[in-house]
């Protein structure tokens, strides 16, 4: 799988595009004319591991764009209608208008044609964040639930702690060849050992 990493900028979130048969774009950032540099005309799903501001806000420009569908889980979906729930306040804005084509459940499959991304609910940073995962490259594309080097979603913007460290457990179970984080550098080497420490902090930090 063909994973090209547009790096967010200060705030603004990484957003993966995944070039499949059908092409996908993981998440959106901030800056739509940032990321539509790198995409595709032929854009077909944009999937949003959360709700915040600063995975969706672009969202729209690049809808406008290549026409791509908007995907979501369902306890994410009414966080769109709050600039409080969706973190939009705290960047000084309003939340864009973003309509929601596919709402997602977990273990739905999310079918890119030659990719099939396993939707996990990993609820605790928000109630409907999720991860993807490719069980064909075990590469797993994480969001703000986990990051490099030990580090993990923070809870206090609408999450919940308990709930982030029974997320962290599992993904502890799963196997990993690439780990692709909302936020910071991809994790390729030491994978377990990664997921390990962040659930160890989580444990340590949050009760």
């Amino acid at each position: 799988m063909r994973v090209i990493n547009v790096n967010g900028v200060f705030y603004d979130s990484n957003a993966y595009l995944i070039d499949a048969k059908r092409k996908a774009l993981v998440d959106a950032g901030i800056d739509g004319t940032r990321v539509l540099k790198s995409l595709p005309p032929d854009l077909d799903l944009i999937v949003l591991t959360h709700c915040h501001y600063d995975h969706i806000a672009a969202v729209p420009e690049i809808v406008a764009a290549t026409g791509a569908k908007v995907a979501l889980h369902e306890d994410d979906v009414a966080a769109l209608k709050s600039d409080h729930i969706s973190g939009a306040a705290m960047f000084g804005r309003r939340l864009p208008a973003l309509r929601v084509d596919r709402v997602l459940h977990n273990d739905d499959v999310i079918d890119l044609g030659n990719v099939k991304l396993t939707v996990i609910h990993t609820p605790g940073h928000t109630p409907g964040s999720i991860c993807l995962y490719d069980a064909a490259t075990r590469v797993m594309f994480t969001g703000d639930t986990v990051f490099e080097g030990g580090s993990f979603g923070r809870t206090d913007i609408g999450g919940n702690p308990e709930h982030m460290i029974n997320s962290l457990e599992t993904l502890a179970g799963y196997d990993i060849s690439a780990l692709y984080p909302g936020h910071g550098n991809p994790v390729t080497t030491g994978v377990k050992e990664s997921l390990r420490a962040s659930l160890a902090n989580a444990r340590h930090m949050l009760f």
